[in-house]
């Protein structure tokens, strides 16, 4: 059965602990009333039931929405099943980075076709379509989605099977004026209504005639919470030899500038007691020691590291950080992340990255890490900064 719409109202994310300690006090009561081997089944099960007012809980967390409690049949607070869940967040993801990008070409064309003469006159074929495909391309490779399984399968599956729609949709919202996201009616524009329910059949109708930000509390506590950010350093900084960003600057610093090729490596210092950010952090200063030393080089490439013990990078691009990730933004692709597939516990050489840059930055820097890989010296390359003893 569909569960009632916002059944968070009743049932709070903490509601799984909060539910087994009641039933656990009411079984202790209800101890000496039952023989001591019926005890613990019975006395147990009899007030879970009484304490979860007849609704039934399968799991208490999802690996695909850590933190936001979900029901029988794998539906969240909402009633939402996994696949109009992908759905919303896919569109959350591609609105706040393409929809901004798309006003700012309409806003040119608008002014050329003011303007008078024959520029204004001249019509331009596939205006949007690149920029698009681009993002739809790219779409289901950012962190909230990627890093989660279950989540990237279904987003991989709207992608694929619906990329012409969507991008047709886009096109739509643009000749419609770029309105503004709303619940749906017959007079305004709804996301959720046109791609999660006309376009993909992900969210059933009831559930698509609500506007997206109405699915923002999803008993996670994402809707409360307040992005925690160092406090932006000046251009250059760097700790432990490494340039320093934050939450706050996150876009500015890895994504805004499409000339450079940057990775980001969101630590998380304290995780495997350590090791694992101890590990990597000499191999990450060599790399960056070896464009900058060069003159040639210099400014190419930028190794960023967010501290994520202290910073929450806002989503597209990080959310519930539990690993450390190394990623790279390559020139002119800043809408296509890619993630290093194996961090072997953070034991990672000047010749692994080197060979991962190879493999995902821009031309110009797979070709200098390509030449890295072959005049310097081996000893560098493979030096295993974690067999040291003061490590």
């Amino acid at each position: 059965a569909q569960l009632p719409w916002k059944i968070y109202n009743h049932f709070p994310s903490n509601y799984i602990l909060t539910c087994t300690s009641r039933a656990l006090r009411c079984a202790a009561s209800v101890r000496p009333t039952m023989p001591p081997k019926l005890f613990t089944p019975w006395a147990l099960l009899t007030c879970l039931l009484v304490n979860t007012h007849s609704v039934q809980i399968s799991r208490g967390t999802e690996q695909s929405f850590a933190g936001a409690p979900i029901f029988v049949g794998g539906k969240d607070v909402f009633g939402r099943p996994i696949r109009c869940r992908t759905c919303h967040v896919l569109l959350n993801n591609l609105n706040e980075r393409l929809l901004p990008l798309l006003k700012k070409v309409k806003a040119r064309e608008d002014r050329r076709k003011s303007g008078g003469g024959a520029a204004s006159r001249r019509h331009e074929y596939g205006l949007y379509d690149e920029l698009i495909q681009s993002h739809l391309q790219a779409a289901c490779m950012m962190s909230d989605i990627w890093h989660t399984k279950d989540v990237r399968r279904h987003c991989e599956y709207i992608i694929d099977s619906y990329e012409d729609e969507l991008a047709a949709t886009y096109i739509s919202w643009l000749k419609q004026g770029t309105p503004e996201d709303a619940t749906f009616d017959l007079n305004s524009w709804s996301w959720n209504w046109e791609v999660c329910y006309k376009v993909t059949q992900s969210c059933t109708e009831d559930l698509a005639m609500h506007g997206l930000a109405e699915f923002e509390d999803d008993g996670s506590g994402k809707a409360e919470r307040k992005y925690r950010s160092e406090p932006i350093p000046a251009r250059g900084n760097t700790r432990e030899g490494i340039y320093l960003a934050v939450a706050g600057n996150f876009y500015e610093f890895f994504i805004e500038n499409a000339e450079v090729d940057t990775l980001a490596y969101v630590a998380l210092p304290d995780f495997s007691g350590g090791a694992f950010h101890r590990a990597i952090m000499p191999s990450l200063l060599k790399v960056q020691e070896l464009f900058d030393g060069n003159p040639g080089t210099r400014g190419w490439v930028m190794i960023g590291m967010v501290d994520a013990e202290l910073n929450d990078v806002p989503p597209p691009y990080g959310t519930d950080q539990m690993h450390p990730t190394l990623c790279v933004y390559a020139a002119g692709q800043k809408n296509l992340p890619k993630y290093i597939s194996d961090y072997n516990d953070g034991r990672l050489t000047v010749h692994d990255i080197l060979y991962f840059m190879m493999n995902t930055c821009s031309k110009r820097v797979s070709e200098k890490s390509r030449e890295f890989l072959s005049t310097v010296p081996s000893t560098t390359l493979h030096h295993k900064a974690w067999e040291n003893v003061e490590l």
